[in-house]
């Protein structure tokens, strides 16, 4: 058998950034389903923009501290965590839901800190990180706020949950690595366990590839690897700090905020994506079906020695010795 191709790696080029908006603490940006529109926190208020920075609009402002927002999957409704609490109840983070006009604000937890909410593909569900149980685990529930269910319980706090493609596993932070947990099995898996602190991934569309946030060259870049952990490529080279990563619909873009520019801002980056060209296996085909290109007088030779072997050897005697004859000759004359 002869190998016909070897496997190639795709990459993940950054084309363009583009800052998007110029205030004080603009963080945490989400894309809407159809990649217009993002979703934001600006200073203690809820904001969206068109996905080029323009068209900005309040979307929802308690006067208390309003942030963490995404959208729910028909982009009807925003999720956020809030400080505005119920009358007469304990004071808590807590995670609202709202109508994208800003309109019908609903409280659907309590009891405890709740907040980064992110919608699980299908819509049907939230993970979120809770403090019920001492500090910040992940919780699912049904996007009414039924149905509590904690997925994760350690003695530390977890970093914001993001749902893969498929809606059956989370992926998230935890003491500076990247875990990936089953919602079913609720079993931990680490992906990314190295000396440097890494946080915050997301997956894009396809379940391909991750991006988060390291400390890998010193300041907090933005840094993308495959699904299943391996590899590291960075995207963002700012001796300041990336947060946020939010990876488009289309997956052709990542909004991320920065203070690279003075202030937290939410800046957007294009993404040229190559993707592998030849299979991912090697492929083999028999050594019949492979065709070598040889030298004519090669050939011609390989055909004489194989008619008549014995004029091959006499053939090489004789020419052996001419050659010799002939270095013997010019020796001779030079001395």
């Amino acid at each position: 058998m002869a190998l016909l191709s070897l496997p190639l790696a795709g990459a993940v080029t950054v084309t363009d950034h583009y800052q998007l908006t110029e205030c004080v603490n603009q963080v945490a940006p989400a894309w809407s389903p159809d990649g217009d529109r993002i979703v934001y926190s600006s200073e203690q208020a809820i904001w969206t923009m068109n996905a080029d920075g323009t068209d900005k609009k309040e979307a929802y402002d308690s006067i208390v501290w309003d942030g963490e927002p995404v959208f729910s999957t028909d982009g009807k409704h925003l999720y956020f965590a809030s400080d505005h609490i119920r009358p007469f109840s304990a004071k808590f983070i807590n995670i609202h839901v709202v109508d994208i006009d800003g309109l019908n604000r609903t409280q659907i937890t309590k009891n405890a800190d709740m907040r980064a909410p992110a919608v699980s593909p299908d819509g049907k569900r939230l993970a979120y990180l809770s403090k019920l149980t001492g500090n910040y685990d992940i919780w699912v529930m049904g996007i009414n706020g039924s149905n509590n269910t904690q997925i994760t319980e350690t003695n530390i706090n977890e970093g914001a949950p993001a749902w893969t493609p498929d809606g059956e596993q989370i992926v998230y932070s935890l003491d500076g690595d990247i875990w990936k947990v089953d919602t079913e099995s609720k079993i931990p898996v680490i992906l990314k366990d190295n000396e440097f602190n890494n946080y915050n991934p997301v997956f894009n569309p396809e379940g391909t590839r991750m991006a988060f946030l390291s400390d890998k060259e010193g300041s907090k870049d933005i840094w993308v690897m495959n699904a299943d952990g391996t590899g590291m490529e960075q995207l963002t080279f700012s001796d300041q700090d990336e947060m946020d990563p939010a990876w488009s619909p289309d997956g052709k873009s990542i909004a991320y905020s920065s203070n690279k520019a003075g202030e937290f801002n939410i800046w957007k980056m294009e993404l040229s994506i190559t993707e592998p060209t030849i299979p991912r296996e090697p492929r083999y085909i028999d050594e019949e079906y492979v065709v070598e290109n040889k030298n004519p007088i090669i050939e011609k030779l390989e055909d004489f020695g194989s008619s008549s072997p014995l004029r091959l050897v006499i053939a090489a005697f004789i020419l052996g010795a001419a050659i010799v004859i002939m270095m013997t000759k010019y020796f001779v004359k030079k001395l």
